[in-house]
């Protein structure tokens, strides 16, 4: 009866060691990370990795400028605020004048018959973004649609044949309708770069003066004047560009 009683206890003993190891093993499993022979604590701290993206995504609103555009003769300032990590929209207004690209093809300020002066005008534009990795304001791609409309304005002042100067307003405008892509990129807490490029519909709506020779009935013969005509024109254009982006919250 001896024996089977310290059999009893000595079973009973072997049974409480072994639920102790293993709650020592689960609590170890708990703590540590096993990669082949090496381990890994779990600590709280090495979650702070994420906190520069949780900095850095609390701003919403941004000012842009384009330094690409002034080639083009334009000055635009507009603002950009994340709708959501998804969207965002901007809208501006900028002065344009001298229009250095318009110029290189059409030659208007070359024209010897005058003098073309060109003067202080305006551009405006608006623009939606969509993210489709949820990364709005930060390093990503994105599709944009782009409206943008640019009107240069300009004298041109002609001599007659009696001496006497006529100075005619001359306007060129741009409209732009197009979807572009682009990629965004944050050197730094509070700027983002933005370069993109796409493809639109470009309407030209031109108001020039033009020399022409019409045949007076009376006298028999031809007479030159100046016409002021205005034409339209429609066609494919190609977008693009780079903005500078200055975050604010």
């Amino acid at each position: 009866m001896k024996r089977f009683l310290y059999s009893l206890i000595f079973l009973g003993l072997l049974s409480v060691e072994a639920n102790a190891q293993a709650v020592i093993v689960r609590k170890r499993d708990l703590s540590t990370t096993t990669y082949g022979n090496s381990s890994v604590q779990i600590s709280p701290s090495s979650s702070s990795a994420n906190l520069g993206g949780m900095y850095y995504s609390r701003y919403n609103h941004a000012l842009k400028i384009s330094p690409a555009s002034l080639i083009a003769g334009e000055i635009p300032l507009s603002y950009e605020h994340k709708v959501s990590d998804y969207i965002t929209i901007e809208a501006g207004m900028g002065l344009t004048t001298y229009n250095l690209t318009e110029d290189l093809i059409r030659g208007y300020s070359e024209r010897g018959d005058g003098e073309t002066v060109s003067k202080v005008s305006y551009s405006a534009l608006f623009n939606t973004k969509f993210f489709p990795e949820g990364n709005a304001f930060q390093d990503g791609y994105y599709v944009a649609f782009n409206l943008n409309v640019r009107n240069y304005a300009q004298d041109f002042t002609t001599l007659d044949d009696f001496g006497m100067d006529t100075t005619v307003s001359e306007f060129f405008r741009w409209s732009d309708v197009g979807f572009t892509m682009g990629y965004q990129s944050r050197p730094s807490e509070k700027m983002i770069l933005d370069w993109y490029i796409g493809a639109g519909i470009r309407q030209k709506n031109r108001s020039t003066t033009d020399y022409e020779q019409i045949f007076d009935p009376t006298s028999g013969l031809f007479v030159g004047q100046y016409n002021l005509n205005e034409s339209t024109n429609v066609a494919p254009a190609l977008l693009g560009g780079v903005k500078i982006s200055f975050l604010f919250r």
